[in-house]
């Protein structure tokens, strides 16, 4: 399975479907109060790098970095989930590395669900460590915190 990382539309049809089951997932999963995932015109701020994992014409992943004063913070990692299991966020993580690095970010973090398994045992793989909330967040018994120092 040939899969390509690129920068991509929120916009895309395939990529508004995908962020669509990612946020009806979180409200499946967690009070309305406690998502804080940006909506698809946020997603298009200038502020915001937005990737695209795409096998052949169709896109099945994506992830973003929201670039912050002090660092960057990873959004709206999600990959379909017939596609999971096949690497592909392993592929939108190390791009979002070196976009990061392209950028000069010294830190990334993010803010994920309790439960959410699979991706935290993808952010622990990629270094990720447990951390306080940052920026507008606060503990509020459903989001786990986690960053990474980028050398």
């Amino acid at each position: 399975m040939k899969i390509s990382v690129e920068y991509a539309s929120p916009r895309h049809p395939d990529i508004k479907k995908l962020l669509l089951a990612s946020h009806q997932l979180m409200r499946d999963l967690y009070p309305e109060e406690t998502n804080s995932y940006l909506s698809i015109d946020e997603l298009c701020s200038s502020d915001v790098h937005f990737l695209g994992a795409r096998q052949n014409d169709k896109y099945c992943g994506c992830g973003a970095l929201e670039v912050k004063p002090d660092y960057g913070e990873l959004k709206s990692f999600f990959v379909e989930p017939q596609f999971r299991g096949n690497g592909i966020a392993s592929l939108i993580m190390q791009e979002i590395l070196c976009t990061s690095r392209e950028l000069n970010i010294n830190s990334l973090k993010l803010e994920t669900g309790i439960g959410l398994d699979n991706a935290l045992n993808l952010y622990k793989r990629f270094n990720f460590v447990l951390c306080e909330p940052f920026g507008k967040y606060f503990e509020n018994g459903f989001s786990i915190f986690m960053k990474r120092d980028l050398p």
